[in-house]
């Protein structure tokens, strides 16, 4: 066996060495890679804790030994080498959990209209103020059009979908009932056609009222005690459908082939005074009827899904109704899900427990629908809590998706997220949450973790829409006079 003068085998020398120079590349990868961290985010305890820690282990080993690698190139450079590969390793896999920012549109100015809706086509993103409503394009975010409502008009409702580059918009005076209605084109941002209802309408106050509606090539308008089918190219009539006496209309919301209407009759029994109609877009006809549990006439309402047919429903008051209702093709109630169980409550029309709404014109809800699963954020007791210390105060902020079956009403699965929901969408065959500092992407089939994105820069505070489109993730805030912007488009910095 080969040996060096001192009686060591020639194998062992080398092998010190390459072990050396790959202690010594690892080391001046981490040093490297920490500090175009630090340079990049800022101080991060994490990635401060490697460099402290590659700093001594490069003073206490390497330092040592470096005279031996200047006699062993080939050691010196696989180091170097193994140094590049950890340096880069490590620098995607920190960076790819984190989402970067593409572009964002500025901030409104202070005193400004709150955004009271918001759409996404399939190239534009549409904000509507109550004065003023905006279109960027996805891609650069640059500004396309802008549209103001006539005379002193504001926006007071909107379509939940748009067809065919088009959506409705309802406006009125502030403060009274919202009666005319404009289809909107969505690529020249001009008015297309405008409808006008004379009679009596509901109050433009009502937060949760929707009074417009588009399935498809059908835009379904309030106009008196009815609504009215007109086509949403040209603004025809094809057909007027009553709400039936001594009732009157209360929310209409639409999908492609689903026309849901809500009355209220406050001439009826208790027991019978709303219904929820099924329209069929093409006519008008009433194709199911279903009584719903509610009395109050300012009772809230939204349609979760279209298919199948989930409706939440929402009384003001202590001892009302509160629940989401699954109705079956024949009008029955199938599953009635209620939202406050004995160990928490879920979040549907609205991301808290107050009655406030996200856009008002276009409310948001806080649950969707996937493979049969009501996916909705809950809260528990303690969920928030201040932590005290040397420093100050802080507030810990914990939350969760429950999963309900529309089946049976029972739960599925709990997913704990420590955050706050502010945001929630459907994309690429999963769930994303938007939290106030992080974006979290669920298997909707077991509430499992795919990822968890943090957000650069920036923390929500308040509810906004989010929405996946492609590798881009599209946050439209309420409010934008405190700081965030109106509408921000976000990506992760790698995607694999």
């Amino acid at each position: 066996m080969e040996k060096t003068d001192s009686g060591t085998p020639v194998w062992a020398q080398r092998a010190a060495a390459l072990g050396l120079g790959l202690l010594t590349g690892a080391t001046g990868g981490l040093i490297v890679g920490a500090v175009v961290l630090l340079a990049m985010d800022g101080p991060s305890f994490a990635v401060l804790f490697t460099l402290v820690l590659a700093v001594l282990i490069g003073v206490l080993t390497v330092l040592p030994g470096a005279s031996r690698l200047s006699r062993r190139r080939w050691a010196g450079a696989c180091g170097a080498l193994a140094g590049l590969v950890l340096a880069t390793s490590m620098f995607v896999g920190y960076r790819s959990n984190w989402a970067e920012e593409v572009w964002a549109v500025p901030d409104d100015r202070p005193g400004a209209a709150d955004a009271v809706g918001t759409w996404t086509t399939s190239d534009l993103v549409v904000r509507a103020q109550q004065d003023l409503v905006s279109a960027y394009r996805i891609s650069d975010g640059a500004a396309v059009w802008t549209w103001e409502p006539p005379d002193r008009d504001t926006v007071c409702a909107m379509s939940t979908a748009t067809h065919g580059g088009l959506g409705l918009i309802g406006h009125a005076p502030e403060g009274r009932p919202c009666r005319r209605t404009a289809a909107l084109d969505l690529k020249e941002g001009t008015t297309r056609w405008e409808h006008r209802d004379k009679a009596p309408g509901l109050s433009a106050d009502d937060l949760f009222s929707r009074s417009v509606a588009l399935a498809g090539d059908v835009a379904v308008v309030q106009d008196g005690s009815g609504w009215r089918g007109l086509s949403a190219a040209d603004g025809r009539e094809w057909w007027y459908a009553e709400a039936g006496e001594g009732c009157r209309p209360a929310v209409v919301d639409a999908a492609l082939r689903t026309v849901l209407a809500v009355v209220h009759c406050p001439s009826r029994p208790e027991s019978g005074r709303a219904e929820a109609l099924r329209l069929a877009p093409a006519t008008g006809a009433v194709s199911t009827r279903t009584a719903l549990p509610v009395q109050d006439p300012f009772t809230r309402y939204a349609m979760v899904s279209a298919d199948p047919l989930t409706l939440w429903v929402e009384e003001p008051v202590v001892r009302g109704t509160r629940a989401v209702l699954v109705i079956d093709d024949r009008g029955a109630v199938r599953t009635t899900i209620p939202t406050r169980a004995s160990d928490h409550t879920l979040l549907v029309g609205s991301y808290g427990t107050h009655r406030a709404v996200t856009f008002g014109a276009r409310p948001l809800p806080a649950a969707v629908v996937v493979e049969g699963l009501l996916i909705a954020p809950a809260v528990e007791p303690g969920d928030r809590s201040v932590v005290s210390n040397r420093n100050g105060h802080l507030i810990d902020y914990d939350g969760r998706l429950v999963a309900i079956s529309l089946e049976d009403g029972e739960r599925r699965w709990t997913s704990e997220l420590d955050d706050e929901t502010r945001g929630i969408a459907t994309g690429d065959g999963s769930v994303w949450v938007l939290g106030r500092e992080k974006l979290f992407r669920i298997d909707p089939m077991n509430g499992r973790h795919l990822r968890a994105l943090t957000l650069t820069d920036l923390t929500y505070k308040e509810p906004a829409e989010l929405t996946v489109h492609g590798d881009r993730y599209l946050v439209v805030a309420e409010n934008s006079t405190g700081g965030v912007p109106p509408i921000r488009a976000l990506r992760p910095d790698f995607v694999f």
